[in-house]
C-alpha cells in the first residue's frame, strides 16, 4: 500500500511552518522517531533483523488478515503494540516497494518534527543526492493525505525515499461520531530499479 499510494509525496518534514502557525507537540512522536530510527532506518533493508529487532520488544505479530486491513494486496508483515493507550503499528512491505514504517494516532495540528528530524538528518548525511518533494495533499474516499519528505536516487537504478505521511478522516458523520484524529507514519521506502 506504501508503494501505490506514494507517488511524489512528502516535503512537510523539510518545510519550515510560517511563525504565525503555533507548532503542537505530539507526546509519542519522540518514542516513535527513536523507533523509526531502530527499526527503519538502522535495521531495515535486512528484513530478518527487523524481525529479531520487533521480537526483542515483544510486541504482537499481525495476522495476515490485519495486515491486509492496511496492505489490501501489497505484500507485508506486521506488528503492534500498546503505546500509553494508544496502538502502535510496524510494517515491512516487502519489494517491489521495500519499506519500513511506523504508524500512530498523532496530536492534531502542525507538528514539531524537531524529534524526526533528530534521527532523519543524520541518516540522509550518511548519503548524497537527496532532493525535498513537494508536499502533496490527496484524497482517497473520505480520507486526506498530507505527505512530504525527501528522496534520492541510487546507483542501482531505484530510489530512496524518507516520508512523513498524515492521514484525517473527512466525512463529516465519521467526523462527528468522534473520528478526528490523524494517523501519522514515519516512512523509508526503496524502490527497485
Amino acid at each position: 500500500m506504501i508503494g501505490t499510494v506514494l507517488f511524489g509525496l512528502l516535503a512537510q518534514a523539510a518545510a519550515v511552518p510560517a511563525p504565525s502557525v503555533p507548532l503542537v507537540t505530539d507526546p509519542r512522536l519522540p518514542r516513535m522517531a527513536a523507533l523509526y530510527e531502530e527499526v527503519c532506518l538502522k535495521a531495515f533493508p535486512n528484513d530478518g533483523a527487523i524481525d529479531r529487532a520487533m521480537t526483542r520488544k515483544g510486541v504482537t505479530p499481525l495476522t495476515p488478515e490485519q495486515v491486509r486491513v492496511t496492505m489490501n494486496d501489497d505484500p507485508a508483515r506486521g506488528w503492534s503494540f500498546d503505546d500509553d493507550g494508544k496502538t502502535v503499528l510496524v510494517f515491512l512491505e516487502l519489494p517491489p516497494y521495500h519499506a519500513c514504517s511506523v504508524r500512530w494516532p498523532a496530536a492534531a495540528g502542525t507538528p514539531d518534527l524537531a524529534p524526526y528530524r533528530a534521527v532523519a538528518d543524520p541518516y540522509m548525511a550518511t548519503a548524497t543526492g537527496w532532493i525535498t518533494m513537494p508536499p502533496t495533499n490527496m484524497d482517497r474516499g473520505d480520507i486526506h493525505i498530507s505527505a512530504g519528505g525527501a528522496q534520492r536516487m541510487v546507483p542501482s537504478g531505484g530510489s530512496e525515499a524518507l516520508y512523513i505521511i498524515d492521514q484525517t478522516i473527512t466525512d463529516p458523520a465519521r467526523r462527528a461520531a468522534g473520528e478526528t484524529g490523524i494517523d501519522r507514519r514515519l516512512v523509508h521506502q526503496l524502490k527497485e530499479g
